[in-house]
């Protein structure tokens, strides 16, 4: 013989409204971009946001309820420049979205493409102003 099991008696869960949590977590100190991230995670899914700033799904949730340990500013930096337009002025490319500018910091060298070429050394030369390199760091490829 099997026991019933009720589902309306289960314990109340955490919420997954991100924008409710990241209301609790920041109250009225809620800063926009965190707003922005929770919103867009409700509207779409929290994977899809995750995917577009190129973080992973445990990243927007621990920013959504405030408990992120990591680099906050470069989650910033990721959903201004996908999520709210964010923009900059590169040295080499010229106006460009904040995403892309921190995607371009990110790759390799590559000897045969000059525009590639003079991107790395942009970013590694101490000269622009959004670059998170820091200087004399040769960035992942040393």
């Amino acid at each position: 013989m099997t026991t019933p099991v009720n589902l309306n008696n289960s314990s109340p869960s955490k919420s997954a409204d991100f924008l409710v949590n990241a209301k609790e977590a920041f109250g009225e100190a809620l800063p926009d971009w965190v707003e922005t991230l929770a919103n867009e995670a409700n509207r779409t899914s929290a994977t899809a946001v995750a995917k577009r700033i190129g973080y992973s799904v445990a990243v927007v949730s621990a920013v959504c309820r405030g408990k992120y340990q990591g680099d906050l500013a470069a989650v910033e930096a990721k959903t201004r420049g996908v999520f709210m337009g964010a923009i900059v002025e590169c040295l080499v490319l010229g106006e460009i979205g904040r995403d892309q500018c921190l995607a371009e910091q990110k790759k390799k060298h590559v000897g045969t493409s000059a525009v590639r070429t003079a991107l790395f050394h942009a970013c590694r030369s101490g000269e622009c102003p959004h670059s998170r390199i820091k200087q004399g760091d040769g960035g992942p490829n040393g």
